[in-house]
């Protein structure tokens, strides 16, 4: 169910970010989560999640172990080009990689926009990661990058995607064509993360 008004259902997450500008430096944590950036150690992982069927439905296909490589590569290159990318959510207790999260720029329909993107790995799924982990990268979009807004691309057939980028106050606005295929876009704008 989406709320009437979104900014009475996002929780402003405790914002921390790392100085640290080195390779794999830390974008921000929450009560549960450490977001950084990906490296070269997380590659096992990325090629076990992205090869998931279940994990990649909504995606032309699962990856080989070479487009998991080239996967992460992109990111890396994102980090160096744009200062942001997809970056990897982790468990702040264990250590254990649970999926990805972040802000990729994208073109779309030859207009610009900054992306909010989720992936969680399989067995965290239906635990609140998504929100939480789409909730400190809104945050961090809006407060340190300073957008005025941010969109999602979910595919029409992608329920539960689309359930948290509502849980997130994101608004459906219009059917896309997006890597030739149609995503419904949802968007925020940083007016709604004012305190």
């Amino acid at each position: 169910m989406v709320a009437d008004r979104p900014d009475e259902t996002w929780e402003k997450p405790a914002l921390h970010v790392d100085p640290d500008q080195s390779f794999g430096r830390r974008i921000t944590v929450t009560d549960r989560l450490n977001i950084r950036e990906m490296t070269d150690a997380d590659l096992p992982f990325l090629k076990q999640m992205l090869a998931n069927v279940n994990v990649m439905r909504f995606y032309p296909h699962p990856l080989s172990a070479e487009e998991a490589e080239a996967w992460l590569r992109r990111q890396q290159n994102r980090y160096a080009n744009d200062g942001h990318g997809l970056w990897l959510v982790e468990d702040r207790q264990t250590g254990a990689s649970l999926g990805q999260v972040g802000l990729v720029k994208q073109q779309v329909e030859e207009k610009p926009m900054i992306e909010l993107g989720y992936m969680i790995d399989e067995p965290f799924w239906q635990t609140g990661i998504a929100r939480e982990a789409g909730q400190a990268c809104l945050a961090y979009g809006f407060e340190q990058m300073k957008l005025d807004s941010i969109c999602s691309l979910i595919r029409p057939e992608n329920i539960p995607s689309q359930r948290s980028a509502e849980s997130l106050g994101m608004r459906r606005s219009e059917i896309v064509k997006f890597h030739t295929a149609e995503h419904w876009r949802y968007h925020i704008d940083s007016p709604r993360f004012a305190t």
